[in-house]
């Protein structure tokens, strides 16, 4: 296998995508970056201040500044509350390109110092890394993803099955870099697959 591979891998919330993009770059030894944590980073930040997620433009700089890739490791970011705010301020076109900067020294640190990275989070395909050697997009029915991710936070099913539908909504119809899936992308139904079998299902495909 040549070195410096980049693998894009993307999809709806609660998918799996995050736990297949980190067996593979922990398989490999290769950088690892959850995209979708930068934006729960500001919304955590957006909620602390008591920011408006609607109107926030002029906090823009300062809420993007100083984001280290440990503090992407904070699981309070993971919280329901956390990613509905996520998923309105990712609407935001100046964010985006305040963030998009961040992402690709991600990638070209990666390649150089790691010998490749995988990039998992909304629209990783289509344009953070486009270029991709490999691209993955994980699907599952949301009610799967609901049943999952209630199984982790064991909170309320139906508030958890109406939080990732409104943000199902807002992810595939937003303006700026809506949720889709790149021509080229390799599509997992993760949604009857155990952890292992999706892993290996993608492992098969970088190594073929």
């Amino acid at each position: 296998m040549k070195k410096s591979l980049v693998i894009a891998i993307d999809g709806p919330s609660a998918s799996g995508k995050g736990t297949l993009a980190k067996k593979i770059a922990e398989h490999f030894g290769w950088a690892y970056l959850n995209t979708g944590a930068i934006y729960r980073l500001i919304a955590m930040r957006v909620i602390e201040q008591k920011i408006d997620p609607n109107n926030f433009d002029s906090e823009i700089s300062a809420l993007t500044k100083n984001i280290a890739e440990r503090d992407l490791e904070n699981e309070k970011l993971f919280g329901e509350d956390v990613g509905a705010v996520a998923s309105v301020i990712a609407k935001n076109k100046k964010l985006r390109a305040a963030i998009f900067d961040f992402q690709k020294d991600f990638v070209a640190r990666g390649k150089k110092e790691k010998d490749g990275c995988v990039l998992e989070g909304r629209d990783t395909t289509t344009v953070i890394a486009p270029e991709a050697d490999f691209k993955f997009f994980i699907t599952c029915d949301v009610e799967i993803r609901a049943q999952r991710r209630f199984a982790q936070l064991k909170t309320s099913y139906s508030e958890i099955l109406s939080q990732l539908k409104t943000r199902d909504e807002n992810d595939f119809n937003r303006v700026d870099s809506p949720l889709k899936i790149a021509p080229d992308a390799h599509v997992i139904d993760n949604g009857k697959l155990s952890i292992e079998e999706g892993f290996q299902k993608i492992l098969q495909i970088i190594q073929s």
